[in-house]
C-alpha cells in the first residue's frame, strides 16, 4: 500500500514538473496604471430615440381576450376502475439458492 501511494505520488511529482516546464507563455503587458486615462467615444443621439410614435405604447396597445374551452365530464373521468386505489401486484416466485461448486471451493478463496 505504501509502495502504491508513493508511486503515485512520485508520478504527480514528475507530470507537474513535465507540464509546467512546457508552458508557452508569452507576453509581458502590463496592467493599466491608475495614471492612465481611458477616452471613450462620444454618445450621438439619433432620431429613434426621442420619436414619441416608438415610447408611446398605449394607444398601440391591443388587448385580445383569451377563452379557454368549456370544460366537460368525460366518461374516463367518472370511471371507477380509472381511480381504483387498490394495487394490482402479481407475485412472483423466485428459484431456491443454492451453492454451486466454485462457490465452497477452497482453491478459489486462496489468497
Amino acid at each position: 500500500m505504501k509502495t502504491t501511494i508513493k508511486q503515485l505520488v512520485a508520478l504527480a511529482i514528475f507530470s507537474f514538473i513535465f507540464l509546467a516546464g512546457n508552458v508557452n507563455a508569452e507576453g509581458n503587458k502590463a496592467i493599466a496604471s491608475s495614471l492612465e486615462t481611458i477616452t471613450e467615444t462620444s454618445l450621438q443621439l439619433e432620431n429613434w430615440m426621442t420619436d414619441e410614435a416608438v415610447w408611446n405604447t398605449n394607444n398601440a396597445t391591443v388587448i385580445v381576450e383569451e377563452s379557454d374551452a368549456s370544460l366537460e365530464v368525460e366518461d374516463w373521468m367518472t370511471d371507477d376502475s380509472t381511480w381504483e386505489v387498490e394495487p394490482q401486484l402479481v407475485l412472483e416466485t423466485e428459484q431456491r439458492l443454492e451453492f454451486e461448486d466454485w462457490m465452497i471451493n477452497e482453491n478459489n478463496w486462496k489468497i
